[in-house]
């Protein structure tokens, strides 16, 4: 009977851990980090800024400069490069918009950081958002998010009154059932057993409390400010789900574009040309209409 107590808490452990090694490990650097595209890969004019965190973590950030009086400010997915925004960040550009990439902490080119779905990595977005009015004086801002960067959006945009839009694409309603939900699909276990365990863990190690991260109750805040939410239908790592359950809560003005058949923050490449429309039409209207475009 002992040995098989021991046993099943050997397990338990060993599965908590597999959950947060995966989940918000550092990542090693790769010969991609050192491969990493810039705007000028683009024949894109760009000036970095200095962007520190609250606790003092350097961020990489890019300002491509655009001949309308505003800003959209674009968050990548967890754990991404600072490039991987560049083609939509490319398109609004051109479209007048001055443009803001940056890299999360723990990324390529911004200080080493642990991971932590979204709840430190507000203080990245606030960040970033402080850094762009320094530069740029009190511009209409609007934010674009991916996947985390999308739940990120949210969540700060909602509590500041400078963000006139957010659009989010992918984002997740809450981090916390998110968490449950791969632990159930992928291991095949009660959630709770471990997405308990694993929050305080991280907790202890970063401070950050995954709990207290929460788009879901966040979005409503956002009204008056127009909200566009895209999700692909087919999505795997954050099923569609979270998209109608965002929208639900959301006040108005609001829409759901839901993508059939389209995975993961893949609508950009599943039909280019009618994304960068939707989405440039959408902070035409929500940041102003255009003043003029640039190339």
């Amino acid at each position: 009977m002992g040995r098989t107590v021991a046993a099943g808490a050997a397990g338990w452990a060993a599965a908590c851990g597999l959950v947060y090694w995966q989940t918000f490990r550092r990542l090693r650097p790769t010969y991609r980090d050192s491969r990493r595209l810039t705007p000028a890969d683009f024949e894109l004019d760009y000036e970095e800024l200095e962007v520190r965190t609250s606790d003092r973590l350097r961020l990489i950030t890019w300002l491509l400069p655009g001949a309308r009086e505003a800003v959209v400010v674009v968050s990548g997915g967890y754990r991404g490069h600072i490039s991987d925004v560049l083609g939509i960040g490319a398109a609004l550009r051109r479209a007048g918009f001055s443009v803001v990439a940056y890299g999360w902490r723990g990324t390529p080119g911004s200080d080493a950081a642990p991971h932590t779905l979204g709840a430190n990595e507000c203080r990245d977005l606030t960040a970033v958002l402080d850094a762009v009015r320094g530069r740029l004086g009190p511009v209409p801002i609007g934010l674009l998010g991916y996947s985390m960067g999308g739940a990120v959006s949210i969540s700060v945009g909602a509590d500041d009154p400078g963000v006139r839009a957010v659009c989010a694409d992918s984002a997740f309603a809450d981090p916390v059932s998110l968490l449950e939900e791969r632990i159930r699909h992928r291991l095949h276990l009660p959630a709770a057993v471990l997405a308990d365990p694993v929050m305080a863990l991280m907790a202890r190690r970063t401070g950050a409390r995954l709990a207290e991260f929460s788009p879901i109750t966040a979005v409503a805040r956002l009204a008056p400010r127009p909200l566009l939410l895209i999700h692909g239908d087919a999505d795997a790592s954050v099923p569609v789900e979270h998209g109608h359950r965002l929208y639900a809560a959301a006040g108005g003005p609001k829409d759901l574009w839901v993508l059939p058949s389209v995975g993961h923050v893949g609508g950009y490449f599943a039909d280019r040309t009618t994304y960068v429309q939707r989405v440039i039409g959408f902070f035409d209207g929500s940041l102003g209409e255009a003043a003029g475009t640039s190339s």
